[in-house]
């Protein structure tokens, strides 16, 4: 009876032996088995994580763009998008900065005037301004005016690239550490003050104004046409806006040299927005200016800015987000993958397309036209080529 009434109590959870625990020789089994599963399993997990950190930069990208695009459409005012080079290499970018362009600038008085003359048949002109104090804020960098913004005169559409302060009248920039015109020192006196400026050769014939008594040229005589007192705007390069930029996520940048328009791919050099050494006394390429990209109000794209020069677009433009490993150590050299592939040539990275027409942005893949005979892996032979899915935009969905 008393053995029954142990086996009921055993089968009731009332009672009986303790539970056996776990030996070590079983523990170690189970987290060899663990182990064993791990080792296979993560190979085949690292492509995804990896395809899902470029989605993820790549969506950071787009958003960033269409931001930008937004702000513009509500505040009336052309806002855009700066990507800052980096600086140990300044082939490849991993920060975005949303700009925007500060209003025109036309002297810190309304009677502001210069007066114009060009230099002999060359496309370079002096810029007189006969009271400095009319453009005190401009000498003393508190409103900075930067070597490669552009000024018109008399309200024409005609732009003129500023090149620096011309105070010996040599014809030639006297140069700016800064790249900006003045100085916050700058002693704002009673003595001329002359810029250079230049006209690209691509807007045809050079307007030459009147130069009739009373208004007489400046100076009297000389090489090149004189000038009349002449109304000024300048217009300046964008500037940092109070939102927070972004930075792409671990390993993942914009490869610059490959993104661009199909017009740069076909006609190099450049085939892309290719830094420009601006230190050639500096081991390596120092090149410290943006590429930005400004939205008008309607939306469209109304300039990008290239060695802080800004020009208008008619073409698709590609933004080529890609891999860290695959960019030169240095730029124009191999670059750091193993596979010695560069960002164009994996089909696992992403463009980023924008339509200069409507503002559209989206992400479209690389295409590859060429088989490896050694990998089998697909590989675009040009960049036209990889930029086929792009061309007509067609993006992809989801992350």
């Amino acid at each position: 009876m008393k053995h029954l009434a142990t086996r009921a109590r055993q089968a009731l959870g009332g009672g009986g032996l303790p539970p056996r625990g776990v030996t070590l020789v079983e523990l170690l089994v189970v987290i060899t088995i663990m182990l064993i599963l791990l080792a296979v399993m993560v190979p085949r997990l690292r492509p995804m994580m990896e395809q899902r950190r470029m989605r993820e930069a790549a969506r950071t990208v787009s958003v960033f763009f269409g931001a930008a695009r937004s702000r513009a459409l509500e505040t009336g005012r052309p806002v855009g998008v700066a990507i800052e080079r980096l600086k140990i290499q300044p082939d490849a970018a991993v920060t975005l900065r949303m700009v925007e362009e500060p209003p025109l600038y036309a002297g810190d008085v309304i009677g502001a005037r210069v007066r114009v003359r060009r230099l002999g048949a060359t496309n370079r002109f002096q810029v007189l301004f006969a009271s400095p104090a009319d453009v005190a804020a401009m000498l003393t960098q508190v409103v900075p005016v930067h070597v490669g913004d552009l000024v018109r005169f008399e309200y024409q559409a005609v732009p003129y690239r500023v090149l620096g302060l011309d105070m010996d009248l040599d014809g030639n920039p006297d140069g700016d550490s800064d790249d900006i015109v003045g100085d916050p020192g700058f002693a704002v006196g009673s003595n001329p003050v002359v810029i250079l400026v230049e006209l690209d050769p691509a807007e045809g014939v050079v307007p030459a104004w009147p130069a009739a008594t009373p208004n007489a040229p400046w100076p009297p005589q000389g090489n090149g046409v004189g000038s009349r007192r002449l109304a000024f705007q300048i217009t300046r390069r964008p500037e940092p806006t109070a939102a927070a930029p972004v930075r792409l996520p671990g390993r993942t940048v914009i490869d610059l040299t490959a993104s661009g328009t199909d017009s740069m791919a076909l006609n190099p050099p450049p085939p892309g927005f290719v830094p420009v050494d601006k230190d050639a006394g500096t081991a390596g390429v120092q090149d410290p200016s943006p590429v930005i990209v400004m939205f008008n109000p309607d939306g469209r794209v109304s300039s990008v800015y290239y060695q802080d020069t800004p020009s208008a677009v008619t073409e698709v433009l590609y933004f080529l987000v890609g891999r860290w490993e695959r960019m030169p150590a240095e730029s124009g050299g191999p670059p750091l993958a193993e596979d010695g592939l560069y960002n164009p040539q994996d089909i696992t990275n992403f463009w980023i397309v924008i339509n200069p027409n409507t503002g559209l942005v989206l992400t479209a893949p690389l295409v590859g036209d060429t088989v490896d005979a050694t990998t089998g892996v697909k590989t675009p032979s040009t960049l036209v080529a990889a930029r086929a899915e792009a061309r007509n935009m067609r993006g992809i969905g989801g992350r």
